[in-house]
């Protein structure tokens, strides 16, 4: 098991390097400047805040500089938030960011599951049916369709839970966001449960567990879940990584202060730091997170070990 641990670790250095090299460059070449606004700043005033933050030095220079703050755990100041530095605004709506995400990664696993398992002990049945067709639909409605219409139903014309807004995280602004980032997610875990265990019922000592009596609930959870939820573990490290950033969406339409409207307005204000903070935690969160599914899948299958 370390031995994996160690060749993905290894494996994810080059990874985060490029990420950070192709955001450093790829911001600093797009046209336009962070401090270009409706009123143009006299040239003086422009060099000052080209010195002020080093913009005015050779980009190797600049980016020699970046990744050495990069080691030292300092992503830079925000230039457009001047009060503060890009870590501050990461540490304040990192939280937020992850909380949603934890959320939906846990309800989707925990509810495509037990829509997979239910589905199974009526294989080609009309539950089974039904309840696949239902998944593929939910995995078909990405985020930023599922978030307004059930903004619209559950909002606006029942009435039941709020538009938007954070509410110092009270427990009712959080379900409408986290059940946009859980429907699609889980409807794949429900579609990959479903298949796993179809596949693991048809082998042989299946059959002889049949044979045996063992048969329903106590049959999947003694013989057949473990090795069917083998997909399911592969899948959750891109679906931990999917709600990540698909939060950034869902912060947008909820209004939620996390990590995604530092993103957009970041974006939008050409806020070099900030952006390129966030992409290059979203890149270590999203390693971190296939790694964990790696962990897992060694542990379910010791032959992926070595």
């Amino acid at each position: 098991m370390f031995g994996l641990i160690l060749r993905r670790l290894m494996a994810s250095i080059p990874t985060l390097l490029a990420v950070v090299f192709l955001s450093f460059f790829l911001m600093r070449f797009a046209p336009g400047s962070p401090f270009d606004g409706e009123r143009p700043l006299d040239p003086e005033t422009r060099l000052a805040l080209d010195a002020a933050y080093g913009l005015n030095q050779p980009i190797i220079v600049q980016f020699g500089r970046y990744i050495t703050g990069l080691a030292h755990g300092d992503f830079g100041p925000s230039l457009v938030y001047r009060d503060f530095t890009v870590t501050d605004l990461i540490w304040t709506g990192l939280p937020v960011s992850l909380l949603i995400g934890a959320l939906a990664l846990l309800l989707a696993m925990a509810g495509g599951i037990a829509i997979g398992l239910a589905a199974t002990l009526r294989p080609n049945g009309p539950l089974d049916r039904s309840l696949m067709l239902c998944m593929t639909l939910l995995t078909a409605l990405p985020t930023f369709v599922t978030g307004p219409i059930l903004a619209l139903v559950f909002a606006l014309w029942l009435g039941w839970l709020p538009v938007a807004g954070w509410g110092d995280g009270a427990p009712v602004y959080l379900v409408l966001p986290v059940l946009a980032l859980t429907l699609p997610t889980m409807g794949a875990v429900a579609k990959l449960t479903r298949a796993g265990l179809a596949q693991i019922m048809t082998q042989d000592h299946i059959r002889a567990a049949q044979g045996r009596g063992i048969s329903g609930w106590r049959l999947i959870a003694r013989h057949a879940l473990r090795p069917a939820l083998l997909p399911v573990i592969s899948y959750a490290g891109p679906a931990a990584a999917g709600l990540l950033t698909g939060a950034v969406v869902i912060e947008t339409i909820f209004a939620l202060p996390g990590l995604g409207r530092y993103f957009v307005q970041g974006a939008l204000n050409r806020d070099y730091p900030l952006v390129m903070g966030v992409v290059t935690l979203y890149a270590a969160l999203i390693v971190l997170f296939n790694l964990i599914a790696d962990v897992l899948y060694g542990w379910l299958d010791p032959r992926v070990r070595g």
